[in-house]
């Protein structure tokens, strides 16, 4: 019998993942679309085929794997006589093999329900019972050539509260009470200024609010309030983790900054926090080390990492308590899940993780009773780390779960890693030879001063921290494909291969 290395057989399936189809790939290309919209939409009509406006440029913003088909989304600028202005377009990328659903039509140009009746090579969806998917008015068309089928985009029904967040007048209204309720009752807004600082159509919008008051206030509310919405039930899981943490801020302030929950309204899925002091986060910091080099800055980069590792060993000896247990067992589910899901349109990668997910639940062993838990932040990454005259602060408890400390460590590390191979993709450089090794071994340092803080302060498994890190790592290969980060593919599967060695290195030979 042939011995196969335990490394070829978990590596060289892999490379399933190296190239997108270009089916996949054209449906992200700018150009490719702006082409594609000229030809089959040139311009948008009104009734009775009166041009509005036609078709200059295309931005892709996103694309991504759900339930059988790949949901999309684009910035589309077009021109009205002199004017320019952008118009969002969502819509679906039907894979090859599959039908489109609704009505399919040869020349996809854009038209109103009162053109319909004179123009059957273009139709308009018909959706006026509340569906979020469609409203009266709505524009559509279809791109043969790309197997595109697109909409106007109809407000974000998903995240029903951003008018609440980003409109002054509502943000006052909204503030007033919550402050009078969080121990403020002597608080008199006299203006607020929202500005969206971060915002994921359909998931998530944080808007940092200026808060003035009308007269010096003695209980001293926050001059900075920070509101966020969530689709589905992700502001309910911030709220119950981060009041659980601040019920025992001795267990880390002093080495940690967690912001103060001060409400949350289940209705509105509207979170209410005070703010997280910051200068940059730890992310900005990294690519920052990364892409310069020089000593100084991959110095400060080094005193956060150990500090960020003290501040989570704080964090998860906190004694606090809350909501779902995650495990690895769950983790290597959901990403046999993913992959599931990608193999229904893309074939060729069924079992292309298997090797590498089967190794992975080997050397986890017995699932139980498993390791001890801790409360975890769970989406532990750079971004989520603020820096602020030496210290750190931590942010977006929206996934928080009691695990093992090695989750958040190895979520981490992952990330870490993905931002320094991201960064010398992004130079130019080839990821081969002395100057990748070079590379990865300068990450493998920055990983460890990050995990030496920690196990400073806290007990943790390397081994552990190992097996969720390529788990992490696998996922971030996955997204790349499931969001069509076409950049992205090359270098997190070199990252990936890099790290399975570090799995498979003394471990027996299989097969």
């Amino acid at each position: 019998m042939t011995v196969v290395p335990d490394r070829e057989r978990v590596v060289a399936p892999l490379e399933a993942f190296s190239t997108l189809p270009d089916w996949l790939a054209a449906a992200m290309d700018g150009e490719r679309v702006t082409a594609s919209l000229q030809h089959h939409a040139p311009a948008l009509r009104a009734d009775h085929g009166v041009v509005l406006a036609s078709v200059t440029a295309c931005r892709p913003e996103r694309l991504r794997a759900k339930d059988g088909t790949w949901v999309a989304r684009y910035r589309v600028t077009v021109r009205e006589g002199e004017a320019e202005r952008d118009v969002v377009l969502v819509g679906e990328l039907v894979p090859p093999r599959h039908q489109p659903t609704g009505p399919e039509v040869g020349d996809g140009a854009f038209v109103s329900d009162g053109d319909r009746d004179t123009h059957t090579d273009v139709d308009r969806d018909r959706h006026t019972d509340g569906d979020p998917d469609g409203a009266a008015g709505e524009w559509s068309c279809w791109l043969p050539d790309l197997r595109l089928r697109l909409r106007s985009e109809a407000g974000d029904p998903a995240l029903p509260a951003l008018t609440v967040l980003t409109h002054a007048p509502d943000t006052t209204r909204l503030l007033q009470l919550v402050l009078r309720r969080a121990g403020h009752p002597d608080a008199v807004i006299a203006s607020c200024d929202p500005v969206v600082v971060r915002y994921k159509p359909g998931s998530r919008c944080t808007v940092v609010v200026g808060v003035t008051y009308a007269d010096t206030v003695a209980s001293s509310p926050p001059t900075t309030v920070v509101l966020k919405t969530h689709q589905g039930d992700k502001g309910q899981t911030a709220w119950a983790a981060m009041t659980a943490l601040w019920a025992r801020q001795g267990a880390w302030r002093g080495v940690v900054e967690l912001a103060e929950p001060l409400a949350f309204l289940p209705e509105e899925r509207i979170l209410v926090q005070g703010p997280v002091p910051e200068d940059l986060t730890l992310k900005e910091l990294a690519r920052r080390a990364f892409a310069g080099g020089d000593q100084d800055t991959l110095a400060s980069l080094r005193v956060a990492l150990a500090a960020t590792g003290r501040g989570l060993a704080a964090l998860h000896r906190s004694g606090a308590e809350y909501g779902r247990t995650a495990t690895l067992a769950d983790e290597v589910a959901e990403i046999r899940e993913v992959v599931g899901r990608l193999s229904v349109t893309v074939p060729g990668l069924g079992g292309a993780a298997e090797p590498l997910l089967s190794r992975v639940e080997q050397l986890a062993g017995d699932p139980q009773p498993g390791p001890a838990v801790v409360p975890s932040h769970h989406d532990f990454r750079p971004a989520q780390v603020l820096l602020h005259e030496g210290s750190v602060g931590f942010i977006d408890f929206d996934g928080a779960a009691m695990a093992e400390p090695a989750l958040d460590l190895g979520r981490f590390t992952a990330k870490l890693r993905d931002i320094g191979i991201s960064s010398m993709a992004f130079t130019g450089q080839r990821l081969s030879g002395p100057a990748l090794r070079s590379h990865l071994a300068l990450v493998d340092s920055l990983c460890e001063d990050f995990v030496s803080g920690y196990a400073a302060e806290s007990g943790v498994s390397r081994e552990r921290v190992l097996l969720w890190e390529t788990c992490d790592l696998l996922t971030g290969l996955l997204h790349a494909w499931t969001k069509v980060r076409l950049a992205r593919v090359g270098p997190r599967l070199t990252l990936l291969q890099h790290r399975v060695r570090a799995l498979t290195d003394g471990a027996p030979p299989t097969g």
